[in-house]
């Protein structure tokens, strides 16, 4: 599993960086503590700490966290913020926040909709009076589904390549996509597999509305691009209703 790697999950995602001033522009306007859920090593949390944040990251992995753990420190965070806990994105959350947010897709790995709705659910419940979500999933794209289900593709990020390619598989039915990457170099005989939910626009509202928020903003991108039949990415931002 990827995830079980941090150094491999830095190397292909560190270098993304263009939604740490989105996410810290919501977090300073939420002017309260912050939770981040599926934080992985810490890339989004350990910058909005950095800038004076009182942030809580919560990822499913040991390791994730640990390597979190590790990265406030060598940023020279004292203990206490940003605090790190292991637990399933979809239990209740550790406390009250003003600002909840799931970067880079981590909603679609609750491929389960009762699993997504008490996530939304959870996350509603803990948001304090004007208290927002912010989350970033992918927007379908026809073409990813459809392709050859025995070719292996490149990936990329951030439009650049990186060591990385991929197989996948799409069930129409779950709205899953099943993938499994191979990592060139030391790691290249071990294949990491994971799952996907895909999302459509119409029915991500759904799921927030029927879970208790309002939709106050949706975007394709983190510049505040608005959200299109082109988009890669769908950017919402939503209160408690």
């Amino acid at each position: 599993m990827l995830y079980s790697h941090p150094r491999i999950y830095d190397e292909l995602y560190d270098n993304f960086t263009e939604d740490i001033p989105f996410y810290l522009k919501l977090a300073r306007e939420s002017e309260g503590p912050v939770c981040e859920l599926a934080c992985g090593s810490g890339r989004v949390t350990v910058p909005l700490a950095e800038a004076g944040v009182t942030v809580t990251g919560i990822d499913l992995e040991p390791a994730m966290i640990e390597a979190a753990r590790l990265r406030a420190a060598r940023a020279g965070l004292g203990p206490g913020n940003p605090s790190f806990f292991t637990g399933d994105m979809s239990d209740p959350l550790p406390g009250t926040f003003s600002l909840v947010i799931v970067p880079l897709h981590s909603l679609s790995h609750l491929t389960e909709t009762s699993r997504v709705r008490r996530c939304l659910e959870n996350i509603q419940g803990a948001l304090s009076p004007g208290g927002a979500l912010a989350l970033a999933v992918h927007a379908p794209d026809p073409a990813l589904l459809a392709r050859d289900p025995e070719g292996l593709f490149p990936v990329t990020m951030a439009g650049q390549e990186v060591p990385i390619f991929e197989s996948s598989r799409y069930d129409p039915l779950a709205q899953v996509l099943s993938v499994r990457w191979w990592a060139e170099g030391e790691d290249s005989l071990e294949p990491f597999d994971f799952s996907l939910r895909m999302f459509f626009p119409e029915e991500l509202m759904v799921l927030l509305e029927s879970a208790g928020f309002y939709i106050r903003d949706r975007f394709g991108w983190y510049d505040g691009a608005p959200l299109t039949g082109e988009s890669g990415t769908q950017i919402l931002v939503a209160t408690r209703a």
